[in-house]
């Protein structure tokens, strides 16, 4: 099955930055790689549509392979197209793919079952399971006891379940007779030619497509969904002499080996571990002491625990830059008591 992946929008939701799909995750992951970590995609072909201007600012093909694989097939148009539709529709025309196809959006993912069906479907999802969703900027279906869809309407909420951008047909050829048919025909007001307009025209004419629950689906739509996302992880550095450990020194008491932990930091840090942050401790012992420290803290739950041995004593300053990828501060300092009663607060802040 070819599953189409189409990038060749301009990211009108994220003005001045890179191509959103290009867009860095925690560990530097694009985006669009991120779309498709769910999906079993090992017998299928994936395609994935750029345009000509991301080949020539970001070496656009090169990444897009060195992400997702040599044998993913990139294409390349010159110009952006007016829709998703139009971009799945130029795609099967490069290809002259008349067989099945998948198009899986670049700025979400979902875990779905076996791609290849022997009918047409739109991956689905609940309002009912989630929180944050906008209900504004989706697709939705309404389906029989059967689960066979018997409507689709763009952004026009008529029931709890929402396309979550994965749709798949079973003949090429039969996606183009309909968007051309729909192009030819639509009003010169008419902004964008959807794909759900395609299949919503696809079943009036007695077309079949079936709804599937998927599971895990997340949303990048927009630049606030995909800056809550990135918030979701910090990389937390603090400090381990005065903040997780008492103050030591070499020579007056304490001395580092008879210092006491403070709990409530200690704390605090375990649970930001444990809800997936990167902690890394700075301090001004002298590298001798790593095996002191070492047992220091893995009697307190903290084993493995990066450490920076040998930093001066004085003022640290954390110094980082704006990037354009980034929809997020990428630095901030705060100094505070380990006795705190809002340390926990602070130090697991999520906006």
């Amino acid at each position: 099955m070819l599953v189409i992946t189409p990038c060749a929008g301009r990211s009108t939701r994220y003005p001045g930055m890179p191509p959103k799909w290009s867009l860095p995750d925690h560990e530097g992951r694009p985006m669009l790689q991120r779309s498709l970590e769910l999906l079993d995609l090992r017998q299928h072909e994936l395609v994935v549509t750029i345009l000509r201007e991301h080949e020539e600012q970001i070496n656009a093909t090169c990444g897009i392979k060195a992400a997702l694989g040599a044998a993913t097939e990139v294409v390349v148009l010159d110009e952006p197209t007016g829709s998703q539709s139009e971009t799945v529709a130029e795609t099967l025309r490069r290809l002259d793919h008349d067989g099945p196809f998948l198009v899986k959006d670049s700025d979400n993912q979902f875990a779905l079952g076996e791609l290849d069906q022997p009918h047409n479907y739109v991956a689905v999802d609940s309002l009912n399971d989630h929180d944050s969703i906008n209900p504004q900027n989706k697709s939705y279906v309404q389906v029989d006891s059967q689960h066979r869809i018997i409507n689709i309407r763009e952004k026009e909420v008529m029931s709890d379940l929402f396309s979550v951008g994965g749709y798949a047909f079973q003949d090429g050829r039969e996606f183009l007779h309909y968007f051309d048919a729909l192009r030819r025909d639509a009003p010169p007001w008419h902004m964008e030619l959807y794909v759900s307009d395609v299949i919503s025209r696809m079943i009036l004419d007695g077309g079949t497509f079936h709804a599937r629950r998927v599971t895990r689906y997340r949303d990048w739509g927009t630049v606030a969904e995909w800056r809550n996302e990135l918030e979701r992880r910090q990389t937390l550095l603090v400090s381990l002499d005065g903040l997780l450990l008492e103050r030591g020194s070499m020579h007056f008491h304490p001395r580092y080996e008879d210092v006491t932990p403070n709990s409530q930091a200690i704390e605090a840090v375990q649970r930001a571990i444990a809800e997936g942050d990167t902690v890394i401790a700075l301090s001004i012992r002298p590298p001798g002491l790593e095996n002191l420290t070492r047992t220091q803290l893995a009697e307190l739950g903290l084993a493995g625990l990066r450490v920076v041995y040998g930093l001066p004593i004085g003022t640290w300053r954390l110094l980082t830059s704006r990037e354009a990828s980034l929809p997020v501060d990428s630095g901030e300092a705060h100094e505070i008591a380990p006795d705190d009663p809002y340390l926990e607060a602070r130090l697991l802040r999520r906006r």
